[in-house]
């Protein structure tokens, strides 16, 4: 399967619950509505408490998303879609209100698993 890893940051003015929860329950059932093409979803929340001892973790981002594609065709058919004016309008709409669009970095990985 081919594979997207997109690392999104947090609107600062919401809380790690906050940003969670509007995620899991309005932006990723949005995402999978537009872009069915996604044959795996997973977030993963960075959790930036510290050890006892030791400096909070800064990373520049909260949470590390990875998207993955049965082929070629439906990683083709997933920029297609984003292409889309009112598919992008309305993703870019729910942004707005927990993370920070401009900061997103999304990037293709070759995966490697150990038996």
């Amino acid at each position: 399967m081919l594979k997207l890893v997109a690392l999104i940051t947090a609107k600062p003015d919401i809380s790690r619950a906050q940003f969670i929860a509007h995620y899991e329950t309005t932006h990723a059932p949005l995402v999978q509505c537009l872009l069915p093409m996604i044959a795996e979803y997973r977030r993963s929340y960075v959790d930036t408490s510290a050890p006892s001892g030791t400096q909070p973790l800064s990373l520049g981002f909260d949470v590390m998303t990875e998207l993955w594609f049965e082929d070629q065709d439906a990683l083709d058919a997933f920029w297609e879609r984003l292409r889309a004016p009112e598919v992008i309008a309305q993703i870019r709409a729910d942004e707005a209100h927990f993370l920070v669009s401009e900061a997103t970095q999304l990037f293709q990985v070759d995966e490697y698993a150990s038996d």
